[in-house]
């Protein structure tokens, strides 16, 4: 771990500036030359006071708000840019990649395999205070470029030669950034933006295809959540011109253009293969086998592997679901499809349970049985088209159905979801207006055996090759989840540190998991968190925390949370971190503060 710098040589400055107010002495005939050094010594007051004032500064935790670029193409070394509030060097904390942490202030060089099997990894600065928050950075395939200033205008548009690149950029002050390209008659461009919602930019970003003259021949701002995407084929061929321009993401009582130093933005323009979804969208763990891609420009029957995001063998940093909302089962993990040389990847559940081919809509239009617990992905390619299953049930068994199609940058809103008894009584009927932006989730305990009928639909009977779905469905099992507050705790000598953790217990009518006991593991020698007990009821049931408290040694690095239920047999969870651009981790960042020198142990 590397020290913070001491505030020992700050000291010197402050001598050299009295010994500076030394050489000033002189006869004071007049208020003029009395005035004056009066002042000076205010000044010298001010001075020492800022001096001891940046080393409090020098001695606090850093903080980290993005990187610039805020992402790298495979195999290549990218230098990095850190915002934020430090004293430098800092350590560094990011799984997968090496990082040289420079000389030069707020530089990074980051070392990316080439045959890193992730989308996106988390950078996170610490020292012996404490730990920044963990940041986002890219990973793609295409080489990288960065935006050249003044490119503000269509005549004045900074003209990218390569079809098949990614541009990091940043808006300024409201400013417009141009980017001009040549295009064949019937050449398809993908120009993709990443900002908001892979690497939570807090801006709204607009990408529209102009002429040089600035006439507006296609525009977008919300393909995946707030970041745009534009497919453009020319019919004839000439140079286009790539404007982007954000408002802020949040709300606001104006509406103008915004920017700042944190409005950072990736560019992808490919000419190529861009990949976006992936049939079937979950895998069976353990067979993780091909998958189809589809995108633009991918040839037609590409089949891509599957590998857990992170590689063959992640470790315990691997990124992973919430698995509330959504109802994930916490067995689940994130599996990762990537192409060589191809922009753009997708990402797949891999279940611990079986995976079923959707319904072809093409080919039958007879209900598809399924048998919980299962996965099956559909997509509604078709006008009218609605997709109907089976589902065998036994009275007191109790059926959880999710129906995701936002979470897989899909453009369709979550599915209208009807659910019938085997005598043809509806008894869930899901509208997905009020929820457009949630997954669809039915829970249903069955009062009678036999086939229950599930029907989706998109709610205008609309038909499109990017309307992709997922269902699960599955029994409801005595479970529990577990969240904690943040994703790094802080604990000082003598004084406790409370670290909150919620719990959601999952029990059908039948079962109860009893009390269940959350402690923290992988704690380094000096620092104690006593277990504490979830009751079934009362005010532990929901939320407890954890009382952390050290002798004094320092420590720097990653524990877990785990929960243990006993009943009705044993059974362990660990705690996820808060989801953050739909990452959650099962590490906590602990940072254990050593006593002052000065004090004994």
């Amino acid at each position: 771990m590397v020290s913070g710098r001491s505030w020992r040589p700050r000291l010197s400055a402050v001598a050299e500036f009295g010994a500076f107010l030394d050489c000033l002495v002189w006869p004071l005939t007049s208020a003029t030359e009395l005035w004056i050094m009066q002042r000076i010594q205010i000044s010298a007051v001010i001075f020492s006071a800022a001096v001891f004032s940046c080393s409090e500064v020098l001695a606090a935790a850093p903080t980290l708000t993005h990187l610039f670029p805020a992402g790298g193409q495979r195999g290549t070394k990218v230098s990095v840019t850190c915002a934020g509030a430090f004293t430098w060097p800092v350590s560094v904390s990011s799984p997968s990649v090496d990082v040289l942490v420079s000389q030069e202030s707020g530089k990074l060089e980051i070392t990316i395999p080439p045959d890193l099997d992730t989308d996106r990894i988390w950078v996170r600065l610490f020292n012996e205070q404490g730990a920044s928050e963990a940041v986002p950075f890219q990973i793609g395939n295409l080489k990288e470029a960065v935006e050249i200033e003044p490119n503000n205008l269509p005549r004045r548009a900074q003209v990218v030669s390569n079809l098949n690149q990614t541009i990091n950029g940043v808006i300024l002050d409201a400013d417009v950034d141009a980017f001009a390209v040549t295009l064949n008659a019937g050449q398809t461009l993908v120009a993709n933006v990443d900002a908001n919602a892979r690497l939570g930019s807090p801006m709204d970003a607009i990408l529209q295809v102009v002429t040089p003259d600035g006439f507006v021949l296609a525009e977008n701002n919300d393909e995946v959540a707030l970041d745009p995407r534009i497919v453009f084929t020319p019919k004839k061929a000439g140079t286009f011109v790539m404007r982007l321009f954000a408002f802020p993401a949040g709300q606001d009582a104006t509406i103008a253009l915004r920017g700042g130093a944190n409005y950072v933005y990736r560019l992808t323009l490919s000419t190529g293969p861009f990949i976006t979804h992936a049939l079937p969208s979950a895998v069976t763990a353990g067979g993780l086998g091909m998958v189809d891609v589809f995108g633009w420009n991918i040839p037609p029957g590409t089949r891509l592997p599957v590998v857990p995001l992170g590689g063959e063998n992640p470790s315990q940093d691997r990124a992973l679901e919430s698995v509330a909302e959504l109802r994930v089962h916490p067995d689940s993990r994130i599996g990762f499809v990537n192409g060589p040389h191809m922009a753009g990847s997708v990402r797949v559940r891999i279940v611990p349970f079986p995976v079923v081919a959707g319904i072809s809509w093409a080919k039958a239009r007879d209900p598809l049985t399924i048998f919980p617990p299962v996965t099956t992905a559909g997509r509604f390619a078709s006008a009218h088209q609605i997709d109907d299953y089976r589902i065998p049930l036994i009275v007191g068994q109790t059926v959880v159905i999710t129906v995701e199609s936002r979470n897989l940058e899909s453009p369709l809103i979550p599915p209208e979801i009807r659910l019938a008894d085997p005598e043809g009584k509806i008894v869930f009927d899901l509208d997905p207006v009020p929820q457009r932006f949630l997954p669809s989730v039915v829970s249903h305990r069955a009062t009678v055996s036999g086939d229950y009928h599930l029907s989706v639909r998109e709610r205008n009977l609309q038909g499109h090759d990017r309307f992709f779905y997922r269902l699960t469905a599955r029994l409801e099992e005595a479970d529990f989840e577990l969240t904690t507050s943040g994703d790094s705790v802080v604990v000082v000598p003598e004084k406790p540190t409370e670290f909150p953790v919620t719990i959601q217990r999952r029990t059908p009518a039948d079962s109860n998991l009893g009390p269940i006991s959350i402690e923290a593991i992988d704690l380094p020698v000096g620092v104690v968190a006593s277990a504490v007990i979830s009751e079934v009821s009362g005010p532990t049931a929901a939320k407890v925390s954890l009382s952390f408290s050290t002798t004094g040694a320092a420590f720097s690095g990653k524990i877990r949370v785990k929960g243990t239920a006993n009943m009705p047999q044993k059974l362990e969870r660990l705690a996820r971190t808060p989801a953050k651009l739909g990452d959650c981790f099962e590490t906590i960042w602990l940072t254990a503060v050593a006593l002052p020198s000065d004090q004994p142990n």
